[in-house]
């Protein structure tokens, strides 16, 4: 999906690609979202209403825009490789705003993921 919505951002803005992707979606997510509303009820709060509207609109949307605008800019296989880097930030992340701890395997996996990411990178070119 993230390869094609690539090429697309290319010729078409990168809000249409990720709106025609969500419709798309459509057929798929609705029926989930009914079984899954069948199993948990609903209860609407200001704060859970805006933490949705957020996930949708901040986090996704405007996050796959700007995204899909980076990997038009520097190809599809150099942004893939950095995507890979995406698990090291969020132990970063997770530890400094949040507080989590980390297990001595979680850093180990993440510089080892960087290093493969240098390895590959290097070898392009």
């Amino acid at each position: 999906g993230y390869t094609e919505g690539g090429r697309l951002a290319r010729v078409v803005p990168g809000w249409q690609v990720i709106g025609w992707a969500l419709v798309l979606c459509l057929p798929l997510s609705v029926p989930g979202a009914l079984i899954a509303l069948s199993y948990e009820p609903v209860r609407l709060t200001a704060h859970s209403v805006t933490g949705v509207l957020w996930v949708a609109a901040g986090s996704q949307f405007l996050g796959l825009v700007v995204w899909y605008r980076g990997m038009a800019a520097i190809g599809i296989p150099k942004a893939s490789q950095l995507q890979l880097a995406q698990p090291l930030l969020t132990l970063v992340w997770s530890v400094l705003l949040l507080g989590e701890g980390l297990t001595p395997a979680a850093p180990l996996t993440a510089a080892a993921v960087l290093v493969c990411i240098g390895l590959t990178q290097r070898a392009r070119g």
